[in-house]
């Protein structure tokens, strides 16, 4: 194995912020789009017109169309993250945009590149961990090679691209 440099917790965190930046972006465009010809977000819900106390059944469905848009508006901002993340670190960059702004990419151990598979599952594992156990996410503080997770599952490891 190689003698690489390992990227910083700040490094990996600052990266995480600029892709949740970017992914917030993205999904707004897009679920503007998509809910541009029902009257936005609200005209989905069915609460762009609504008065309360207008009528109680009218207001039953309004509150279930507005959990269901919800619901479905959050798995697609998840789905859109996953997506966002397995997909760019299966490239040659081995990186996400954020990544690749702070000069870090995604290798395995020794030092070849992560096939798509073992981005997909990388991938699975840190948006479950992050869901579940979100301190599961400054496990690299701790480990010799800065290693998450997600990163000691796939035998991964992030270093500078430097």
């Amino acid at each position: 194995m190689e003698n690489f440099r390992f990227a910083s917790f700040g490094r990996r965190f600052a990266a995480f912020l600029l892709d949740v930046v970017l992914v917030l972006l993205i999904n707004y465009v897009l679920f503007s789009l998509v809910f541009a010809p029902f009257g936005g977000l609200l005209g989905a819900m069915g609460l762009k017109d609504f008065q309360f106390g207008e009528d109680i059944v009218k207001g039953a469905f309004a509150g279930i169309g507005a959990f269901l848009v919800l619901a479905i508006t959050l798995l697609g901002v998840f789905f859109v993250a996953f997506i966002y993340d397995f997909v760019l670190l299966a490239t040659p960059k081995q990186a996400t945009i954020g990544k690749m702004l702070m000069k870090i990419k995604v290798i395995k151990v020794d030092g070849s590149s992560i096939n798509i598979f073992e981005a997909f599952f990388r991938s699975l594992i840190k948006f479950a961990s992050g869901f579940f156990f979100i301190f599961l996410w400054i496990l690299c503080l701790f480990t010799t090679r800065k290693q998450n997770l997600h990163d000691l599952i796939v035998n991964a490891i992030v270093v500078d691209s430097n």
